[in-house]
């Protein structure tokens, strides 16, 4: 070598860069500019031979240089008189003979702005995504990918691939000091390149990660993505949506998973997805709830393209049906090459071993409390409902967030700073959650489901909510299927629940967990397909009947609406839809006790009950007879608080639905007979487990004067008979005198 460029070689900093230990390889590799001398150095530790080729501005008088090996390693270098400007790539010769053709990652700048850092750092970031992970760029008219992962406590953080041959000692990542993200521009990459990220960390441990940010994986690795920019044809569904009134609109969700529809090799189809938004359509269900399952929070499940998403939310959107997302942020995935310990330290979780570990979802908490966590959750809903177009979210394991010692014994768990057990952090930042997605996302809403009475889930964030849209009623899932393997004779657990209806805005469920539990959660037995009916003890020619009235009784309860594919009869749950669409006392005052009031819940051991559904119109109420028992009856009086004419439009023991048609057809006239405290009764014939819906009708002004005058008449006729009556008492009395 050159005593010269020997010179100019900073030998210990070089040294980092072929034993993989330093943090700024920009300082060393690529173009230094020196007092009058050009620098250039690169490491490539495949390489038998490295020429420099000065690039000429038109392209055909190029200047090349060989470049000297400094160390034996694969560390090249060579020095220019003066500033050479332009530029520069790489004619590289390796081991094998094979010459390629390569720009330097070190010549390009992909400094980050400091408002994007600054957001970051302050957990401010929704937009996170776009910058960190990895993104097919043009730099200087220099197509490759951008490289950025956060790792603040890391030595050193290198991109590995093919491309290099998966040393990490080849392209080194510049670390930006203030926020610990380390970025690197790899020119020449394109999409469907795998990477990781190999970690130098204190100690001497060297390991690979996978991407937090990844969009895609294959074979264990990250993908660089091509996520083409997708034709979206939705506004004016967004628009209208954003309008509605999220309290009192009809809302009706289908649940199922995505690998429902995927085919034999798990490829997500035009013809998957057409099934699935026909079937839900022909339901009448306005929303469909799917569990996507995929392995990291940015990520579909593998082998799906987010172009297929895409289209099949738009295909739903054209049917006016929204797609709610599944998102979970309780917990990581604690596998080594995941997220756990990622740079060497719990850097997503907690250092403190008592709020580490869910072991609900046997993962690690996030640690909610630190900024850069913060932001890259924000950022991830933020990115599933910006470039998917869901219209909302719901939220997985809420509850094992909430509280501190969820899931834990005395002495695993550390209090808050208060002495309470609620976890302070996670309660600000799913206030925050919510804000933006108001804010951001108009038309979209959130759910959750929470197992703990925490107050106040769906009250708005100003009133000291949490600020969510809906909640699961958890309580009447449970109540009614204790109710059923009571043998439907503690009509309690279907009463008791109306104590706190009104408490928060509910989704009534049959979803998967409900199915679960009443398979005594048997979570095979249910992925093999067996419904919530089948985990309840009757006699399997009633479960067809029982399966109906539930239905039936769901629809009929005050709350929006959730059901499990598999749990629902089309027939049946078509014509329940469209019923509590088109009946304004089925939806609108969901969370008012004026919607609302029972007409028989009084436990005489028979299994029925009885309630109207309201709004503001008297003759929009619904009356809703449940028989929940085995027997049939032949006439069960009621009392009614309206006289007048009542009309079963529904009940699940139709024959066309296959039940016994056991009906009444026509209008059932209110009698002026006092029961159950009210003035007016109805007697109607009632079917085993079955639920029927009643319209009211009021008397017209003719009915009434016709009922007036048959009243008189009746008085009439009754003086009549007393006076006829008294006459001859009286008579009989002359006469024996």
């Amino acid at each position: 070598m050159k005593d010269k460029l020997y010179k100019m070689m900073n030998w210990p900093e070089i040294e980092a860069i072929v034993y993989g230990e330093e943090a700024h390889p920009d300082k060393i590799l690529g173009r230094q500019f020196l007092s009058t001398n050009t620098l250039f150095q690169t490491y490539l530790p495949d390489a038998k031979e490295v020429i420099l080729v000065i690039e000429d501005e038109k392209g055909d008088k190029n200047k090349e240089y060989i470049m000297e090996l400094a160390d034996e390693e694969g560390f090249y270098a060579t020095a220019l008189r003066g500033k050479a400007k332009g530029k520069y790539h790489y004619s590289v010769t390796d081991i094998k003979g094979k010459k390629s053709e390569k720009y330097d990652p070190y010549d390009f700048d992909v400094t980050l702005d400091r408002k994007q850092i600054d957001k970051f750092v302050s957990g401010e970031s929704v937009d996170a995504y776009e910058f960190m992970g990895a993104h097919l760029v043009d730099v200087e008219g220099i197509s490759g990918v951008v490289f950025r992962v956060w790792a603040p406590n890391a030595i050193r953080v290198s991109v590995v691939g093919a491309f290099n041959n998966w040393n990490g000692k080849t392209n080194p990542m510049i670390k930006d000091d203030e926020s610990g993200i380390f970025s690197l521009f790899v020119p020449g990459l394109k999409a469907g390149e795998a990477y990781k990220f190999e970690i130098s960390a204190r100690g001497g441990l060297v390991y690979t990660k996978q991407d937090p940010y990844a969009f895609k994986t294959s074979k264990g690795c990250a993908v660089v993505s091509d996520d083409k920019a997708f034709d979206w044809k939705d506004e004016l569904y967004l628009a209208t949506e954003s309008k509605n009134d999220k309290s009192s609109m009809p809302f009706n969700i289908y649940e199922t998973e995505l690998t429902a529809i995927l085919d034999s090799k798990g490829k997500l189809t035009a013809k998957g997805i057409s099934s699935l938004v026909e079937r839900t359509k022909i339901c009448g269900y306005n929303y469909v709830q799917l569990m996507m399952g995929g392995d990291f929070m940015y990520m579909l499940p593998s082998g799906i393209a987010s172009e297929e998403i895409k289209k099949m939310v738009q295909a739903f959107h054209n049917e006016n049906i929204g797609v709610i997302y599944v998102w979970n942020p309780s917990y990581f995935a604690v596998d080594d090459e995941g997220m756990g310990c990622f740079d060497g330290t719990y850097l997503y979780g907690h250092l403190d071993e008592r709020k580490r570990y869910n072991t609900a979802f046997s993962g690690y908490y996030y640690n909610f409390g630190r900024p850069e966590v913060k932001s890259y959750l924000m950022s991830n809903a933020a990115y599933w409902m910006k470039n998917y177009h869901f219209d909302g979210m719901f939220v997985e394991g809420l509850s094992s967030i909430l509280y501190l010692d969820y899931g834990k014994y005395d002495g695993e768990w550390t209090a808050n700073m208060y002495g309470g057990h609620e976890n302070l952090e996670a309660i600000s930042f799913i206030k925050d959650f919510n804000t933006m997605l108001n804010r951001d996302y108009p038309y979209a809403f959130s759910i959750t489901r929470e197992e703990g009475a925490f107050p106040k889930v769906t009250d708005s964030i100003s009133e000291g909510g949490l600020g969510f849209d809906y909640l699961w009623n958890n309580g009447l899932a449970e109540d009614y299927l204790a109710f059923v393997r009571s043998g439907n004779k503690d009509l309690s657990k279907l009463t008791d629940n109306m104590s706190y209806a009104y408490c928060e805005n509910y989704i009534v469920t049959m979803s998967k967990d409900d199915v679960t539990a009443a398979n005594n959660y048997d979570y095979l037995r249910v992925e093999n397909g067996s419904t919530y009916f089948d985990g309840i003890e009757i006699a399997d020619d009633e479960k067809e009947a029982l399966k109906r009235a539930t239905l039936a009784y769901l629809m009929a309860h005050p709350g929006k609406k959730l059901i499990y594919k598999g749990q629902d009869d089309e027939k049946v749950i078509a014509e329940l839809n469209a019923l509590y669409k088109k009946l304004p006392a089925l939806n609108k005052k969901d969370r008012s006790g004026d919607g609302f009031e029972w007409i028989n819940a009084i436990n005489n051991g028979d299994g029925i009950i009885s309630f109207l559904r309201k709004d503001e119109y008297i003759n929009h109420t619904i009356f809703v007879v449940c028989n929940f028992s085995d027997k049939e009856y032949k006439e069960y009086k009621f009392g009614v608080p309206y006289e007048g004419k009542y009309k079963m439009i529904f009940t699940s023991d139709d024959k066309k639905f296959g039940g016994r048609g056991s009906v009444n057809n026509r209008f059932k006239c209110t009698e002026e007979e006092a029961y159950d405290g009210r003035s007016n009764c109805l007697k109607l014939k009632l079917a085993p487990r079955s639920v029927s819906f009643y319209t009211y009708i009021p008397y017209s002004e003719d009915e009434l004067l016709k009922l007036a005058d048959e009243k008189l008449e009746r008085i009439r006729k009754q003086l009549v008979d007393a006076a006829k009556e008294k006459a001859r008492l009286l008579n009989e009395r002359s006469s024996k005198n």
